[in-house]
């Protein structure tokens, strides 16, 4: 009999914190849905710091060409992509950069052509005019694209969506300059 007690003294608080959990699930949820930085094990990022680090690399990133005007303003429908839905505005504006490199012909495959970073940042390497700067400003903007896109409890603002938005821009002028 004392182990049975034991082990239901022992059970209590997890019992009743997974109980609780269970109340308040929708209110877990909305609290969830406004982390603005995650942390798991010796891994930390949140979005607006990633933007600083990708906003400074593109401050280190010279672009000297005024780009072609456009039928569609692409990046005019992403602003308004953000308002209504910042994560759906950052994940769409990551296809201005691969859409810059099927232009530029960066692409593997003849049925169904795909896009790779390696190729991509390969290419502005081997071309020799581009800064490791424009290098580490695509690869920190694809790294926040995949936070946006694969961690369902993150949230951005709407601002940081349309920082993000004018990053990618300038990084898929970067790849049609190459």
């Amino acid at each position: 009999m004392d182990n049975f007690v034991e082990i239901l003294n022992a059970l209590a608080w997890p019992a009743t914190v997974i109980w609780l959990g269970y109340m308040f699930r929708a209110e877990l949820r909305l609290l969830l849905g406004r982390l603005t930085r995650v942390k798991h094990g010796s891994t930390e990022f949140g979005f607006g710091e990633g933007l600083k680090e990708a906003e400074v690399l593109a401050q280190k990133t010279p672009i000297d060409h005024v780009p072609p005007k456009r039928d569609i303003d692409h990046e005019e429908i992403l602003l308004r992509i953000a308002e209504v839905s910042p994560r759906a505005a950052v994940v769409e504006a990551w296809t201005l950069i691969e859409n810059a490199a099927v232009k530029k012909g960066l692409v593997k495959g003849t049925v169904m052509p795909k896009v790779f970073i390696k190729d991509i940042l390969e290419h502005l390497q081997q071309s020799g005019k581009f800064s490791p700067q424009s290098i580490d400003l695509i690869l920190k903007l694809k790294q926040m694209r995949n936070h946006a896109t694969h961690m369902p409890d993150f949230a951005i603002t709407q601002d940081e969506a349309e920082r993000y938005l004018r990053l990618a821009a300038k990084s898929a002028e970067v790849i049609m300059l190459s």
